[in-house]
């Protein structure tokens, strides 16, 4: 500390203690623990950039709505989310020159079925059987941010909302 202000060599014991948990003080016991609660005060999220657009997806959503059909900078994007392994993969959701939309062929998302042939994907974009099987969807490269981070570096960021059905 100096001139009662921390320095980062202050913080280093934050992250490097883990024997009574995580934080120096034990305030959480795993990891994922730190997770939730830093998602909950910063937002922690999946943001991704295509054709000059940025998005971001907040893992609390993300965490809910499992397959996310989205058009980010005129692309039709995918976006998966696994949550027994909380792990997350986006692709342009095009084969062949053909638009396609997704849902989720079980509730873990672990196979997906496209709207256009009905053919089946794996969450990690290879059609595994149908009209488009043996093809691969292009990936985009989904990075791990708090919201006040990315925002400074792409202020233009459109934040993905469940929309309610209207009644």
């Amino acid at each position: 500390m100096r001139n009662g202000i921390r320095t980062l060599p202050d913080c280093w014991g934050i992250w490097t203690h883990t024997k009574r948990g995580f934080f120096h003080d034990g305030r959480f016991a795993t990891l994922n623990d730190v997770v939730r609660h830093y998602d909950s005060f910063f937002g922690l999220g999946l943001s991704v950039a295509v054709g000059g657009s940025d998005e971001a997806f907040p893992l609390s959503i993300l965490r809910q709505e499992r397959v996310i059909n989205e058009q980010i900078g005129g692309q039709p994007v995918l976006v998966v989310h696994q949550p027994s392994t909380d792990t997350t993969t986006a692709f342009i959701a095009r084969a062949k020159g053909t638009r396609l939309k997704f849902r989720a062929a079980d509730t873990d998302a672990t196979e997906l079925i496209d709207e256009q042939t009905k053919s089946r994907w794996n969450p990690y974009g290879d059609c595994i059987s149908g009209a488009f099987k043996g093809l691969q969807l292009t990936s985009l490269i989904l990075e791990p941010e708090y919201w006040f981070a990315w925002s400074e570096f792409h202020p233009g960021t459109k934040i993905y909302a469940v929309t309610e059905p209207k009644r």
